[in-house]
């Protein structure tokens, strides 16, 4: 099937009863899920929502964030996840920048974008999921609709998805996600890691998130498995969550496999369900795979992926040699490559950009032609990672030539943060770096030099990024500096910071 909705037709017949999601004491079948994303895909199309508009979803993980990315894709709409942590400075900028014209959200989440509505001309509706807000329309109304008629023609190389990413130029960017791109993505880690019909995820991950879109969701209903939901991540949780549920599979960035690792309950639950785990997001340490197949007998893996590709490049294998630093070999049906800076490819083990090319790169920026040439060139996706890979096909993960930062598996660019430093009045020049940290892998910290005869302290400095940036961007870390260091031709040089 070369559509999302096309595919949950197809695994309802194929499973029928078999569960899908559990979700708190609610469980819903494959059969179900199709029947009520039929429901929802006529109420949203009763509201106006047509192929080739966009939906913008800013809901916590449960079941109505998987019933909207299914109920949008059935009526061919995209949908526009947004992290429930943005501010409304964010929210703004995506719902416009998107044009979306249907919101679904939590009532906490509505409340927000309702304050900014008149904000948000495109926005024609807000559907909340929960206790009822002023000026929208329940969830509950929506949902109980009339199935869709006549599910929409969709074509595989229509979008599904738009994932913003945030962008070096301080503006997120809208990565357009194929129907085919993502099912084909996770077809392809299923037969590279061997998921099969009685795997069980669960799934810790955040769900506006293509990562836990990818293994949690598409990738278990792909071999008819099923994916317990948690609203958000907490180690103690999870482990009796793992042993209530027997799950088998735990995919995370590697600060959550720490937190449960290290967690002092741990050894009061029984963990042996798990059988294979996946991590990415960070630096991995080698010591934590180590721990996880000794001490609880999982297999835990590292991958390698970026948004633009659906998201997943590499993974390692079950069963191989692993490779001390490795983040595995490239999926089936894609093609990698390292290059320099002239864009030749390097020898085995030189370190170069890595690009990538198969079905599951994006389809481009959303609106933004510019960029996206940029990007894609001759079908080849730059990543602007710095990797090397070896003779034997192995990659490695060695920098980030975009200066991004990631922090429990957040991905940061300093730009957007620098930008938002650069409107208080005491700072004259500034610079954000990542740092290293035990449990985060990486931190956001702010070098500023400031004005003169002005005054600035940490926690004021930290209190004005919570204002326009969401708790994750903001610097851990701030250093008041007497100047930057820079090059001849004036440019800072952050890796001396």
């Amino acid at each position: 099937m070369t559509s999302l909705g096309g595919f949950a037709q197809q695994q309802a017949r194929r499973f029928g009863d078999t569960p899908l999601f559990f979700s708190g004491d609610e469980v819903v079948s494959y059969r179900g899920y199709d029947e009520r994303t039929d429901r929802l895909a006529g109420g949203l199309a009763r509201l106006g929502l047509r192929q080739g508009d966009r939906m913008a979803v800013l809901l916590p993980n449960g079941l109505p964030i998987l019933e909207a990315y299914m109920g949008a894709a059935k009526v061919g709409a995209a949908s526009v996840p947004l992290n429930p942590m943005f501010t409304p400075r964010e929210i703004e900028y995506v719902v416009n920048n998107s044009r979306a014209k249907v919101m679904m959200a939590s009532p906490r989440e509505a409340e927000r974008v309702q304050a900014i509505r008149d904000r948000l001309p495109s926005l024609a509706h807000v559907v909340v999921a929960g206790e009822a807000v002023a000026g929208t329309l329940p969830y509950s109304q929506v949902a109980s609709a009339a199935p869709l008629e006549v599910t929409a023609p969709v074509d595989g190389d229509d979008v599904a998805m738009i994932a913003y990413t945030s962008g070096t130029t301080g503006h997120p960017k809208g990565a357009m996600l194929t129907h085919a791109g993502l099912l084909d993505n996770a077809a392809a880690v299923v037969e590279a890691v061997g998921f099969r019909g009685a795997d069980r995820s669960l799934c810790i991950l955040p769900l506006f998130h293509v990562f836990a879109i990818a293994f949690d969701y598409l990738q278990m209903m792909t071999v008819g498995a099923s994916s317990v939901i948690v609203e958000r991540f907490d180690a103690g949780v999870a482990l009796r969550l793992i042993e209530r549920h027997r799950a088998t599979v735990l995919v995370g960035v590697p600060t959550m496999f720490i937190y449960i690792l290290r967690h002092p309950d741990r050894q009061r639950h029984d963990l042996s369900s798990l059988r294979i785990g996946d991590t990415g997001g960070g630096p991995v340490p080698t010591a934590l795979k180590t721990e996880y197949e000794r001490d609880i007998g999982m297999v835990l893996l590292e991958s390698y992926g970026l948004t633009e590709a659906s998201p997943v490049v590499t993974i390692e294998r079950p069963g191989l040699t692993r490779r001390e630093g490795a983040c595995g070999l490239t999926l089936p049906g894609m093609e990698t490559k390292v290059v320099d800076a002239k864009g030749q490819e390097v020898p085995p083990g030189e370190l170069g950009e890595m690009l990538v090319r198969g079905p599951n790169v994006m389809k481009g920026y959303f609106e933004m032609p510019e960029a996206t040439t940029r990007t894609i060139v001759d079908g080849w996706l730059h990543t602007g990672d710095l990797m090397r890979k070896n003779a034997d096909g192995h990659v490695y993960m060695v920098d980030r030539l975009k200066h991004m930062i990631i922090c429990g598996g957040y991905n940061i660019y300093p730009k957007e943060i620098e930008n938002v430093l650069h409107d208080h009045p005491a700072v004259l020049e500034c610079a954000v770096v990542g740092v290293p940290d035990e449990d985060k892998g990486e931190i956001p910290k702010a070098c500023i030099v400031l004005r003169e005869a002005t005054q600035a302290t940490e926690a004021e400095i930290k209190q004005f990024c919570r204002e326009s940036l969401a708790a994750y961007k903001v610097p851990r870390v701030v250093e008041f500096l007497t100047s930057l260091p820079k090059t001849a031709t004036g440019k800072i040089r952050k890796g001396e910071l």
